[in-house]
C-alpha cells in the first residue's frame, strides 16, 4: 500500500514538474527567438532492480519503480522568421548565436531586437547588452547614418564598414544554459566557433513554441496529475480503513 502512494506521490510531482515548464514555454510563446524547453523523465527501478528484495514481491515489481524528472532539455531548432522592415531588427537564418557582453562575460542570444546606446554602442533593446563583433569587441556607430547589414553579418555605413557581427555556434548545445533575459550561458571551457551564418535584416526569429501544441501538452499532463492524486486519495482511504479493521480486530 505504501509503495503505492509512493508511486502515485513521485508521478504527482514529476507531473507538476512538467506544468511548470510547459507554463513557462506558453508564456514565452511571444518571446523573440525563445527556445522551449523539453521536461525528461526517467523510470525509475524497481526495488530488486537496485539489488535489494528486502522489501519487495512480485507483485510490487511489476507495478515498477516509479517517474523521476531529469533536466530539462533546451530545443534549439531555427524557427521562422517575420520580417519588420527596421534597420535594427535582425534574425539567423539557421543555426547560430548572436554574442553579447554581460558584465565580464560573454553570453549569446537568439533575440536580434537592436539599438545604439548613449555611447553609439550597438546592443540588445532587453537589458541594453554590447553586441560584440567577430573579435569580441563592441560595435561602434554612426547615430546619423542607417546602417546596411548584409548576409554575411558585416555592418555598413555609407562607404564605411563598422564591424562584422560575431555568429558562433557550439558543437554540443547542451552546455548552454538559460541565464535570464533570453541569454544563454556556456559551462563549458571549450570556446565556440564562428560560423558563416545568413543574417537577415528587417527580420526577427518567433519564439519556437508552438502555443496549440504547448495547451495539448498541457491538458494531457493535468490529466495524468489529476489520476495520480486520485490514487493517492484512494490508497490513503483503503490504508485508514485497514488501519482501522486492524484495530478492531485487535481490540
Amino acid at each position: 500500500m505504501i509503495y503505492g502512494m509512493y508511486i502515485s506521490a513521485g508521478g504527482a510531482l514529476a507531473n507538476s514538474y512538467q506544468q511548470d515548464v510547459e507554463a513557462n514555454n506558453l508564456a514565452n510563446a511571444n518571446t523573440v527567438g525563445y527556445k522551449p524547453d523539453i521536461p525528461l523523465m526517467k523510470a525509475r527501478g524497481t526495488e530488486a532492480q537496485h539489488g535489494s528484495r528486502e522489501f519487495t514481491t512480485d507483485l510490487l515489481e511489476s507495478m515498477g519503480g516509479g517517474t523521476f524528472a531529469l533536466p530539462t532539455h533546451t530545443d534549439f531548432t531555427p524557427a521562422s522568421l517575420k520580417e519588420t522592415q527596421s534597420k535594427y531588427d535582425l534574425a539567423l537564418a539557421g543555426e547560430g548565436f548572436f554574442q553579447v557582453q554581460n558584465g565580464s562575460e560573454v553570453h549569446y542570444t537568439r533575440d536580434g531586437r537592436f539599438m545604439l546606446d548613449e555611447q553609439n554602442q550597438l546592443v540588445t533593446l532587453a537589458g541594453q547588452y554590447p553586441v560584440l563583433d567577430r573579435g569580441g569587441q563592441p560595435i561602434i556607430m554612426d547615430p546619423d547614418t542607417a546602417p546596411v547589414i548584409d548576409m554575411m553579418g558585416f555592418i555598413n555605413q555609407g562607404d564605411v564598414t563598422r564591424a562584422q557581427l560575431g555568429i558562433v555556434n557550439f558543437d554540443d548545445t547542451r552546455q548552454l544554459k538559460k541565464t535570464g533575459g533570453n541569454l544563454f550561458k556556456s559551462e563549458s571551457t571549450v570556446q565556440p566557433r564562428n560560423i558563416p551564418a545568413v543574417v537577415k535584416q528587417g527580420f526577427l526569429e518567433d519564439s519556437g513554441v508552438n502555443s496549440i501544441d504547448g495547451l495539448t501538452h498541457m491538458m494531457k499532463i493535468g490529466r495524468m496529475f489529476q489520476m495520480n492524486t486520485s490514487m493517492l486519495q484512494i490508497q490513503n482511504q483503503t490504508l485508514q480503513q485497514a488501519v482501522s479493521k486492524l484495530g478492531s480486530i485487535t481490540g
